[in-house]
């Protein structure tokens, strides 16, 4: 369990991380990709330090969160990228972000699932 509570760790640092960059690159209009990141990060951590303490509901909670989450980022994905490809090319940093959180999180749920059962 240390080492799948180890990677939910991570996981969250990377979205703390891309949501503030998000963040700073239009402050004015991406305080959303701060509260998703950030939050969805800090709750992922959590969810990380209990599982490595042995919280049994801690690893389901965590598959969880982060199938709904990858769900949101597929449906932002899906949209931004449809905005670029209409012409709004300043949209294509936010689609990477969110096309790199969406990466992360394909890469997790397999192991999380796996490690679950």
């Amino acid at each position: 369990m240390k080492e799948v509570a180890r990677w939910l760790i991570i996981y969250g640092l990377g979205l703390i991380s891309l949501g503030t960059i998000g963040y700073l690159s239009n402050p004015r209009k991406a305080k959303t990709a701060l509260y998703t990141g950030g939050g969805f990060g800090v709750i992922t951590i959590c969810l990380g330090v209990l599982t490595r303490r042995g919280a049994a509901w801690a690893l389901p909670t965590a598959l969880l969160l982060v199938t709904l989450f990858s769900i949101l980022l597929l449906w932002r994905s899906v949209v931004v990228w449809k905005a670029v490809a209409a012409g709004e090319r300043r949209k294509a940093f936010v689609g990477s972000l969110l096309a790199l959180m969406l990466l992360f999180s394909a890469f997790l749920l397999p192991y999380l699932f796996q490690a679950w059962r």
